[in-house]
């Protein structure tokens, strides 16, 4: 038996059809689980807590370079459109009057002048220094999502019948691939959570090939509580962070392997070698129970169903019958 406390779903069905229940009778039939479903960690509060504030210290001055670069970006476009301003002003059939010209000029100047007052004094792209953390630090479901596929793309290849048993090639990583990465996700912030189900299973492709076996080659994944959506957002400088990705070469990351180690790494037995001296371990059988109903007199209700049917046909039959036959006129000659 599962120790995990069963979930009961009890929405109604889009096709079910409103019927009589008093003839019918409360059954249960039993399903298989996914055996490919790769679960989510489960993480004690206080560990997500403690992981959370480390990493908000790990992003020290991100938000700071985010906002002035976001800042030298709108600098940039403000030039642009003033300087469309002149040339449609060149452009022009005609000679323009003082007055049109000067209004056109004022308006460029003004909306230029507006985006520079909203930068703070001194802020801009260049002066900002870039943080060393951003280097190391996906942000976003996309991104974290190709950094993944990337690096168990990496570590893929080709079994042939001549290979030896218990071989462990590391395909074709190299030694400049971080060693080890954290992934963070958001996902009680995430609505719906079904955007983010891909990743346990990506994480589990990254730990379960023969390069990443090694214990100096893991992913972990951590969920994070609710609302911490919003903290790693205000630390990045940004709208949304759902999910970041932590590579080893960032700087602290030492001080999360200590909360970080006894979390388990998802992994997918089905996709590791099998080598001499290992046993394999395979997903636990998962057996759930469906609760529906049944007629209680399972006869009469199949005559009734043969009934239904041999009505339905006679009704095709009679509308199909009271439709009138094409008819084909000839002109005569």
């Amino acid at each position: 038996m599962s120790e995990q406390v069963a979930r009961a779903h009890t929405s109604m069905s889009n096709r079910a059809k409103a019927r009589d229940n008093t003839d019918r009778r409360v059954v249960y039939r039993s399903v298989v689980d996914n055996p490919f479903r790769v679960r989510w960690p489960t993480v004690p509060l206080n560990v997500q807590n403690s992981i959370l504030a480390c990493v908000v210290d790990m992003l020290a001055g991100v938000a700071e370079y985010t906002i002035a670069r976001e800042n030298g970006h709108c600098r940039k476009r403000s030039r642009k459109r003033s300087a469309t301003d002149v040339r449609i002003i060149k452009r022009r059939k005609g000679p323009l009057t003082t007055d049109a010209r000067t209004t056109m000029e004022d308006a460029s100047s003004s909306r230029a002048a507006d985006i520079c007052d909203t930068m703070p004094s001194g802020s801009s792209e260049d002066s900002t220094p870039v943080p060393p953390i951003m280097s190391s630090l996906k942000i976003g479901i996309n991104e974290v999502t190709k950094t993944l596929e990337q690096l168990a793309s990496s570590y893929r290849q080709t079994i042939t019948p001549d290979m030896k048993r218990g071989s462990e090639s590391a395909g074709r990583s190299d030694a400049s691939t971080p060693r080890s990465r954290i992934v963070l996700a958001c996902r009680a912030d995430v609505d719906p959570p079904a955007i983010m189900a891909h990743i346990p299973s990506l994480v589990a492709a990254c730990n379960s090939c023969a390069a990443a076996s090694t214990a100096q080659q893991r992913t972990w994944l951590v969920p994070l509580p609710k609302g911490a959506e919003y903290t790693l957002a205000e630390a990045l400088g940004l709208r949304r962070a759902s999910i970041l990705l932590i590579e080893d070469s960032a700087p602290q990351f030492p001080v999360l392997e200590p909360l970080i180690r006894s979390i388990p790494s998802p992994t997918a037995p089905w996709l590791q070698l099998p080598i001499s001296g290992r046993d394999v371990t395979l997903v636990p059988t998962h057996i759930k129970q469906l609760r529906t109903t049944a007629p209680k007199d399972m006869k009469s209700a199949k005559d009734a169903r043969a009934r239904a049917r041999t009505t339905a046909k006679e009704r095709r039959k009679t509308a199909l019958a009271s439709v009138p036959k094409r008819v084909t006129l000839s002109s005569a000659t």
